[in-house]
């Protein structure tokens, strides 16, 4: 469940709001939702399965500011796959007071639109997956001291094994915001930090996931439905900014050059682009060559003024910030885009030739996993009221000097007799001590153990 902000500006078509008020709810993000909801865009609350709430800080509130933001969106996803007829009395409850905390509190998402450009390969046992908030992002909207970070949730679905929330400053990685090595998607419950981690402008983060895939025979692609994946971070923070998300997404073209793809019919790459980015309809002109081979991609094209103009358009539309649900539109293109060159994929969907990608040869594995973590990504950062703040750029991914984590220190006891060589030693004495002493490790370990 998230509960939408929705930023109508003062009382603007507010008799238009209070009809939408009294209705009983539409399916999310189909033609059937209306144009005026896409202004509830920025999460005030989410929550995931397993989760059994969350209690601010009592120095941090979420602001009901009337004067921009006068009604609320809550966007429910449900897993009914045997579609049985049944009501539902589930929701948020929320606690307010007129006595207002000191600092106004916000949320923010980031990590890896979900998209189906985002794919995870069958059978591996650890597939890394990143999406980067930009130092650029970061430096435009953040206050010069900063923001205070409270808390975190980690959200990925049912391949997530670890996720982790990086922290880098000036070319160096600082400690992980949070950090979760046994992720389970059925408890997901917000991480309250020991101590509040400043951000601050020019800062970046990097959202990690590692995924299994070993039970699995054909690639995971990202998206809303629980059996895609996804990669998020919802950090509550104060004091409150205009960002809503800050994530990235593997740039169009680069994406499917990287994986061997030269060249589609009947579409160009600037049609493509518009087809995958912004849904558009589809069209039949006949493309260029593209010279190039799979994991050899040159940057360049996807930095131009038509393709950034498109982007924008298509980034202010994604809804990177749902936890569950289905992707829009059904099916994604991959069925229907048929390879032209090179030859030896010639006339294979590319799905098809997805899914046959020889995923055992671990260099093959590895070198995706490489390409898509550090190579380029399409970074945006997005404000509460649906716009960009900066315009979105293709960039590689950082260089830094990685955190060194401390070394786990284990105490134990180590238990010394003393006796003089003229006294004998009870034969039982070991039958007593060990259980003792056992038993003393035990509790130095539960205690000093960090």
């Amino acid at each position: 469940m998230l509960l939408h902000e929705c930023e109508i500006n003062g009382l603007e078509n507010t008799a238009v709001w209070e009809q939408y008020a009294k209705e009983e709810g539409r399916d999310c993000y189909t033609p059937d939702m209306p144009d005026d909801w896409e202004k509830c865009t920025t999460p005030a609350i989410a929550w995931a399965i397993g989760s059994k709430g969350e209690n601010f800080p009592k120095h941090v509130g979420l602001p009901l500011d009337s004067g921009k933001v006068r009604y609320y969106m809550l966007e429910v996803h449900f897993d009914n796959p045997s579609m049985k007829r049944t009501k539902d009395t589930s929701g948020l409850r929320l606690k307010y007071t007129r006595n207002l905390r000191k600092n106004d509190g916000g949320i923010i998402a980031t990590g890896i639109s979900p998209h189906y450009l985002h794919v995870i390969p069958p059978g591996q046992k650890e597939y890394k997956s990143v999406g980067y908030c930009s130092t650029d992002c970061t430096r435009e909207i953040f206050p010069k001291d900063g923001i205070n970070v409270v808390s975190v949730l980690l959200h990925s679905h049912l391949a997530g094994r670890k996720l982790k929330l990086r922290h880098l400053r000036g070319g160096n990685e600082l400690a992980p915001l949070v950090q979760d090595d046994h992720y389970d998607f059925n408890y997901q419950q917000s991480r309250s930090l020991t101590h509040e981690i400043k951000v601050l402008p020019g800062d970046s983060m990097i959202t990690e996931c590692t995924y299994s895939t070993v039970d699995r025979k054909k690639p995971t692609l990202g998206g809303y439905a629980t059996s895609e994946e996804m990669c998020l971070a919802f950090i509550l923070y104060y004091p409150k900014t205009e960002l809503a998300g800050c994530y990235s997404m593997p740039p169009v073209r680069y994406f499917f050059e990287a994986l061997g793809v030269q060249e589609f019919y009947n579409t160009t790459w600037t049609e493509l682009e518009d087809k995958i980015l912004r849904t558009s309809s589809e069209t039949s002109t006949t493309p260029p060559t593209v010279r190039t081979s799979l994991f050899t991609y040159k940057p360049g094209d996807e930095n131009s003024p038509e393709a950034n103009a498109r982007a924008i358009l298509a980034i202010q539309n994604a809804k990177a910030y749902t936890i569950d649900g289905e992707v829009a539109g059904g099916a994604t293109p991959f069925e229907k885009l048929i390879i032209k060159e090179p030859m030896e994929f010639q006339n294979k969907t590319f799905m098809a030739h997805l899914e046959n990608m020889p995923y055992k040869e671990v260099l093959l594995t590895k070198k995706m996993e490489e390409y898509f973590h550090t190579g380029l990504h399409l970074t945006f950062c997005r404000k509460r009221d649906d716009t960009l703040a900066i315009r979105e750029n293709v960039e590689r991914f950082p260089n830094f000097t990685t955190f060194l984590q401390q070394p786990q220190t284990q105490c134990s006891y180590r238990n010394r007799v003393t006796y003089s060589s003229s006294q004998s030693l009870p034969i039982n004495l070991p039958l007593i001590l060990v259980p003792i002493i056992s038993v003393l490790s035990s509790i130095k370990l539960n205690v000093i153990y960090f």
